[in-house]
């Protein structure tokens, strides 16, 4: 399968958010049965925290390095302050990935990312649909 679309948008502006520490709450479902609650911290270095859209779209072009010629679609947009990512790859008898993920900048200290995919590998189907509410904790990463 060759990659039909590479749609890579340039940021309308800039979204930075703050290093440091961060608490990242999951919750959502698999196959329509609810995932048990995980909270989890991250250190965000200022590296990182400088233009998310900037970070996303280095991440995507690797990825498309990895999946080339498997995927029929992967793109990343920008409207305000919102990131979307869309996925498709595979298809047949290797099984298929579809994905959307779509992250919010809602403040430096808040973002939500929510991420939903169908996987069907070997006839056995996973619908997941996830979100991940990241709040800034602290300045100083703990070591």
């Amino acid at each position: 399968m060759i990659c039909s679309l590479w749609l890579i948008a340039p940021p309308a502006y800039a979204l930075d958010v703050q290093p440091g520490l961060w608490q990242d709450t999951v919750t959502g479902e698999v196959n329509g049965k609810p995932i048990p609650r995980k909270v989890t911290t991250n250190c965000v270095t200022p590296a990182q925290s400088k233009d998310v859209v900037k970070q996303a779209q280095a991440g995507l072009r690797k990825s498309m390095k990895e999946l080339a010629g498997q995927c029929s679609k992967l793109a990343i947009g920008q409207d305000g302050n919102v990131i979307t990512f869309e996925m498709k790859c595979g298809g047949g008898k290797e099984g298929s990935v579809e994905a959307t993920t779509v992250i919010t900048v809602h403040s430096p200290r808040h973002t939500t990312n929510v991420a939903k995919s169908t996987i069907d590998f070997v006839g056995q189907k996973r619908v997941s649909a996830v979100t991940t509410d990241s709040r800034w904790v602290a300045a100083a990463c703990k070591k």
